[in-house]
């Protein structure tokens, strides 16, 4: 359990870049969505950006909720 909390505080230490890093994924998100509207469906560029999709929401939920968890942990100490 050591290991981990070692490691949540290294992530945690970085807390003031999350928000840059959420502003990013969001606009790669909303420049994604428009670029959506106008590719067709069963092309190969349609397929690249449903995995651009993926890789955007995991980055908002990764940074998001690392950011929400700091702040959380700093909340309590």
């Amino acid at each position: 359990m050591a290991r981990l909390e070692t490691v949540v505080d290294v992530i945690c230490d970085q807390r003031d870049r999350f928000p840059l890093f959420v502003a990013i994924a969001i606009v790669m998100g909303l420049l994604l969505g428009f670029s959506l509207l106008f590719l067709e469906p069963g092309t190969a560029a349609y397929a690249i950006a449903l995995v651009d999709v993926i890789l955007v929401v995991v980055m908002l939920v990764g940074f998001g909720g690392g950011y929400w968890l700091c702040t959380k942990r700093s909340m309590e100490e």
